[in-house]
């Protein structure tokens, strides 16, 4: 056998380790599932969570309401607006229009804008006040509340909802236009942690206030970093990722773009779920919060909805910086289940919380790992025989052919690197958890068996011309 082409056999055997099927590093899904967790089985369809278990029953997705009687409650009650200037108190607020909503109760968890059913309108007049007469005492026995809202400087504005009553006084308060956003906070967010099938689902209910004078219409910002709106970052390999809030939203790979009016006083609550494919016993989550946040929780639930185990007996939580073991009680879960709490953690604008979850039901597939392995112990080999044939060549007549065996092999590699970078970056982009995990590994074998050829090669060269 020539010197080339026992450098070509070696070159080949490094490459045994590519024989590991990416397939293995596959999820496991459980056979009787037709379709992926939370998809509907339709072209396109994103993985969606299933409902979040453990929470109160206004946290869950309501389902959509019986429409509303057409005919309005009209009665004898009367109910006062009074508009004020939340910075200029002597603002002229004369014969602004109001009306007056009956809208249904939400619970804290709840977000988006409660639902209008009824509607009464009135005018101030020049103390700034509106007296609207004509609502019925059947908006109290249906258990509704009384919402006023007024537009001011093109910016919608709505009062805290109101138990209603006859005389009661309603405070509404407005603002002029502004673009500081270095007021808005995190005054809660509470994250749910639950399995289901291979993914773990995480359910965030977030509460947005800001603190200022003036009211933000993010769509309208000439700040180029809210050019989309403003940015929610997740964790890089989020799937699935839904939003629910007020205004609009846009998901972008791990980034939500919202859209919305923020107005001083007057919190704002959002629903984030999305999912992450689990593979081992443990999860380590952290991410990085663009805002001050006040207070966090996370709460994991020992009963799951994970169709072979329904329980979690061995499940455990650890939560650096946060108190853990509080009462379920004190956060309105439910009683009727247990569950693993942290509570009491707050971080700064640019900082991150972590925790992690162990217990889980998971086993991480061997594929990835076999493939990376066994192109690593192959590019191992041909480094100890492939150093032998090195210090025949530096003085052989074959050195120009070697080189250029090495230079054939070390242009391929990176045509397939290339390729395989390309390939991970699009399944990134499709959130698609499996391919990434085996491409990364051909991708981290590709590098060893390049590096070694660029090792022998600079060897050759650096001896000068053959």
């Amino acid at each position: 056998m020539t010197i080339s082409h026992r450098l070509i056999s070696l070159a080949l055997f490094g490459l045994l380790g590519s024989l590991a099927s990416p397939v293995l590093a596959q999820n496991q899904v459980d056979p009787s599932s037709s379709v992926p967790p939370g998809t509907t089985g339709l072209p396109g369809d994103a993985t969606a969570p299933p409902p979040t278990a453990g929470m109160p029953a206004a946290a869950a997705p309501a389902p959509a309401p019986a429409p509303a009687a057409s005919e309005r409650p009209d009665g004898d009650w009367s109910v006062t607006v009074h508009l004020r200037h939340g910075t200029e108190p002597d603002e002229n607020l004369a014969n602004q229009p109001i009306l007056l909503h009956a809208v249904r109760p939400q619970g804290p968890f709840q977000a988006g804008a409660p639902q209008r059913l009824y509607t009464w309108t009135g005018v101030t007049g020049s103390d700034g006040v509106a007296r609207i007469t004509g609502i019925g005492e059947d908006v109290a026995i249906r258990g509704l509340r009384l919402q006023a809202s007024t537009s001011f400087g093109g910016i919608s504005f709505e009062s805290a909802p109101r138990t209603p009553g006859d005389g009661i006084d309603i405070p509404l308060t407005v603002y002029d236009r502004g673009h500081d956003l270095s007021g808005l906070r995190i005054r809660s967010k509470r994250v749910v942690v639950e399995p289901w099938e291979e993914f773990l689902i995480f359910s965030q209910f977030i509460t947005f206030e800001l603190e200022g004078d003036h009211a933000v219409d993010i769509s309208l910002s000439p700040q180029p970093e809210l050019e989309r709106g403003l940015p929610i970052r997740l964790p890089v390999r989020a799937q699935g990722i839904h939003f629910t809030g007020p205004g609009d939203s846009e998901v972008i790979n791990n980034v939500i773009f919202w859209n919305t009016v923020l107005r001083p006083g007057h919190p704002v609550s959002v629903q984030i779920r999305f999912s992450k494919a689990a593979r081992s016993s443990e999860l380590t989550y952290e991410q990085t919060m663009e805002f001050p946040v006040d207070d966090i929780q996370i709460i994991a639930p020992i009963q799951t909805q994970y169709s072979r185990l329904s329980r979690l007996d061995n499940l455990s939580l650890v939560a650096p910086g946060f108190d853990v073991g509080a009462d379920a009680t004190d956060l309105g879960l439910r009683q009727d289940m247990e569950f693993l709490i942290a509570t009491g953690a707050s971080v700064d604008a640019g900082e991150s919380y972590t925790f992690r979850v162990e217990g889980l039901p998971f086993g991480r597939p061997i594929g990835g790992f076999v493939a990376l392995i066994a192109g690593i112990l192959g590019a191992g080999l041909v480094l100890t025989v492939g150093r032998r044939e090195m210090k025949r060549l530096h003085g052989g007549a074959d050195k120009g052919r070697a080189i250029d065996v090495l230079s054939k092999e070390r242009d391929r590699l990176m045509d397939r690197l290339r390729g395989v970078v390309v390939d991970r970056r699009a399944a990134e982009d499709a959130d698609d958890e499996a391919a990434v995990f085996a491409l990364e590994a051909e991708e981290a074998r590709l590098r060893e068996q390049l590096a070694l050829v660029l090792r022998n090669l600079s060897d050759l060269q650096s001896d000068g011309p053959s």
